[in-house]
């Protein structure tokens, strides 16, 4: 059997979207959902076709998933919401219907017992024989394990108060549902709660009071469909019996933050470990954790300052960065409930502590504890790479990876498409390891003319890896060979995942209906990357210029939803009156963008040939 990475090494001229072996019963039949964090957004947010939150500005992370063959969907949560509360959602979201929180939980923090509706379910059949697989990113991942613990095993509490009531409680509650869920998947997840809201207690109170406000501003307004807060228990909302005046008095005089049902207590320590105490590992359920660490220790303090560096996506987004030095120093300090903050809480993603994302502690006092109900250690360092065989009912720590919080993803124009893409593809291979398909071996680097040290390494091998390239034999890449106009935009639609074997004639008269390139040319001119050298004419054999190339990246960015940075100063190439004007508003954004350096001596040379190896660095920057 193949592993991943070599079902994935295709000729550039072959052109499959391939994959690792499929579970039983096929793809369609495992879906995997995923939910967002503090402040995100889902499918059922308008907002979310136009900025997908897995992915942000790099893009829509799974539509390219999905153009490869899995089947991946994005649940909508509350945005400040509890962890309860959420999960809560998260089941409705998947069945379709209210959100039913439960008569007990309703009373004690005084909130009504229904909310958001889900007017079709998001993963329709879901069951035992049609289970899901969870991936949550940040509070997500709070949320997910919460679900998952009363899906499984319940909550007698609800269960007792609706029988008290004379009511059916809901499904959710019931419990008995563990098989419905195969594996659960945590990125930078608060587990056990972040240093980030003591550290900046006064950002923390200011920004929960805006986002109380914008909560309000949006429930009562058109925009409550474009992002959704969810927060209809709490009354934030226009009744239909209201006029707007009414509503808005009403609302306004809501405190949403005294019920104590919300995400910002809930991501503190103390709250956090209370709520661990009730959750168990499921024996019958995969498990994995990816942790992030973007800072530096100091030598001289100890302290971790946020990693620097001039590409954006090897620093951390300067939005975090201040953040990130208060987590950084915030240590030798007792929690409220008795929690001694060490240094090992220091190292951080700009919200998370890299400690707290390893793996979910089953006590209230240590920090580092994690126990399965047999008593036996709840975790397993894993490298990555090696050949194992996942087991059910024990988390896997992943290699804490080089990234902020946001840069997980897609970041903040602070990540580059192709990192974004591999992380997942490779995500979604350990995944579905758990079907049975195996684990991967680490694959050779095959091509013996590029070297370690070579300038270019590193972009090579990211796109090698993530099936976008292969060489020109099965041993060489010739990093410094031209390529071709139909090389180019076939790198761009594997890129992508795109599917191209729908799209027909873009009407060029040199691109031949049975030619290899054919429909990737096909699929760039009907989604306006290409509009060829005239309207008759793509010219698909010609070597593509470095103007021509950086346009074609350019309005691949726009058609991905990709939005590039602005981190780097403009500069002006000793040759820019040579770039033509249909071409130099690209050169100028991908420069700003760091994806186009130009030349050693500060030219751009605009018509000159791309080499394969420039071709990878920008795809890589991207």
């Amino acid at each position: 059997m193949k592993t991943p990475q070599q079902l994935l090494q295709q000729t550039l001229e072959v052109g499959e979207c391939l994959l690792p072996d499929a579970p039983p019963g096929g793809r369609s039949a495992h879906p995997t959902v995923f939910v967002h964090g503090l402040l995100g957004w889902g499918e059922q947010d308008a907002l979310y076709r136009a900025v997908p939150y897995w992915g942000l500005t790099a893009g829509d992370v799974l539509g390219y998933l999905n153009a490869c063959g899995y089947d991946c969907r994005a649940a909508s949560v509350g945005i400040i919401s509890s962890a309860w509360d959420r999960a809560c959602e998260l089941y409705a979201a998947l069945t379709g219907g209210r959100a039913d929180y439960g008569i007990a939980h309703a009373q004690h923090f005084g909130h009504a017992r229904f909310g958001t509706a889900y007017p079709a379910p998001l993963v329709p059949g879901w069951g035992a024989d049609k289970p899901v697989d969870l991936v949550g990113h940040s509070f997500g991942g709070a949320t997910t394990r919460l679900f998952l613990e009363i899906l499984t095993n319940g909550c007698p509490e609800e269960v007792a108060a609706a029988k008290a009531a004379g009511v059916a409680p809901s499904p959710f509650f019931l419990g008995g549902k563990g098989s419905w869920v195969h594996s659960l998947t945590a990125i930078a997840a608060p587990h056990n709660g972040t240093t980030f809201i003591e550290a900046n207690s006064d950002f923390t109170k200011l920004a929960a009071n805006l986002a109380t406000g914008a909560a309000k501003a949006l429930g009562l307004s058109s925009l409550k469909g474009v992002y959704d807060f969810q927060l209809d228990q709490f009354g934030i909302r226009k009744d239909d019996n209201e006029t707007f005046a009414q509503a808005l008095d009403r609302v306004l005089r809501s405190d949403f933050l005294s019920h104590n049902d919300n995400a910002f207590l809930d991501l503190t320590i103390d709250k956090s470990l209370e709520i661990n105490k009730g959750i168990e590992i499921q024996p019958n359920v995969y498990y994995f954790s990816y942790a992030g660490d973007q800072t530096s220790a100091d030598p001289l303090t100890g302290n971790h300052y946020p990693t620097v560096s001039a590409i954006p996506s090897n620093g951390m987004s300067a939005l975090m960065m201040p953040g990130s030095i208060n987590m950084g120093k915030y240590c030798d300090k007792y929690t409220a409930g008795g929690i001694y903050i060490d240094r090992s809480w220091l190292p951080n993603d700009g919200l998370v502590n890299t400690v707290s994302a390893l793996y979910p502690t089953t006590t209230d006092k240590n920090t580092t504890e994690c126990r399965k109900r047999d008593g036996t250690q709840g975790w397993i360092n894993y490298d990555g790479y090696s050949d194992i065989t996942f087991r059910p009912g024990i988390w896997y720590v992943m290699p804490v990876t080089r990234a902020d919080h946001m840069q997980f993803v897609g970041g903040i124009a602070n990540k580059s498409v192709i990192e974004t893409h591999l992380f997942y593809r490779n995500l979604m291979d350990d995944i579905y390891g758990t079907y049975g398909s195996g684990q991967p071996e680490e694959q050779p680097f095959p091509f013996t003319d590029v070297a370690d040290g070579r300038w270019s390494y590193s972009y090579i091998r990211q796109l090698y890896e993530a099936g976008v390239i292969d060489g020109m034999t099965p041993t060489t890449f010739v990093p410094t060979g031209d390529v071709t106009r139909a090389q180019f935009v076939k790198m761009l639609a594997r890129l992508q995942g795109a599917d191209v074997s729908e799209y027909r004639s873009a009407g060029f008269e040199d691109v031949p209906a049975d030619a290899w390139y054919a429909p990737y040319v096909n699929w760039a001119a009907a989604n306006g990357i290409v509009y060829g050298i005239s309207s008759t004419e793509f010219a698909p054999n010609a070597d593509i210029s470095r103007q021509d190339m950086a346009v074609m990246l350019d309005r691949y960015a726009q058609q991905s939803g990709i939005v590039l940075g602005t981190d780097n100063a403009a500069v002006t190439f000793t040759d820019e009156a040579d770039i033509a004007a249909y071409a130099l508003p690209a050169v100028q954004a991908l420069q700003r963008a760091g994806v186009i350096n130009g030349m050693p001596d500060g030219s751009f040379c605009p018509r000159g040939s791309a080499t394969r190896e420039q071709a990878c660095a920008m795809l890589c920057r991207l």
